[in-house]
């Protein structure tokens, strides 16, 4: 049994199966994942979070050869009102959102605001989980703050 004091550099698929796996409940519950659906991209190396604790914000958990990045889009930049003073402002609280940052990323030809955070690709799991909670955390304030002032 995998412990949430271990470090491992698990692949996609073997964190999937830790996550998935019915006598690792236990663990996972002490270790308090976010409720949400989980689905493999194995051929990316990517767990895809449908995040129900987060209003079902959809995450993507990616592992490349020495890290995972979790990142998940937050709005498209052309529908924000005013995109160099939302740049002010996030710059400006970056140290706010504690465990993750934000930028700008192109999907499908167009460039979205996204909230992520990178770890090692050894992290121990409850440092995985607490990056889930992060990233999400974060897009949930920006989405806030765009649509409090800036959309």
């Amino acid at each position: 049994m995998i412990t949430h004091n271990e470090t491992g550099a698990f692949s996609a698929a073997e964190l999937y199966r830790v996550i998935n796996d019915a006598s690792a409940q236990e663990e996972a519950a002490e270790l308090e994942w976010p409720a949400a659906n989980v689905s493999l991209d194995e051929a990316n190396q990517t767990l895809i979070w449908e995040l129900h604790d987060y209003g079902n914000l959809t995450l993507t958990l990616s592992r490349s050869d020495n890290e995972w990045i979790a990142m998940t889009a937050i709005a498209p930049l052309d529908s924000v009102s005013n995109p160099a003073e939302l740049n002010d402002v996030l710059l400006r609280q970056g140290l706010a959102l504690p465990l993750a940052s934000i930028g700008i990323v192109s999907i499908d030809e167009r460039d979205f605001y996204v909230a992520y955070g990178q770890l090692f690709g050894d992290s121990k799991l409850v440092s995985i989980c607490a990056e889930l909670h992060a990233t999400a955390s974060a897009a949930m304030e920006v989405a806030d703050l765009i649509q409090d002032h800036f959309s």
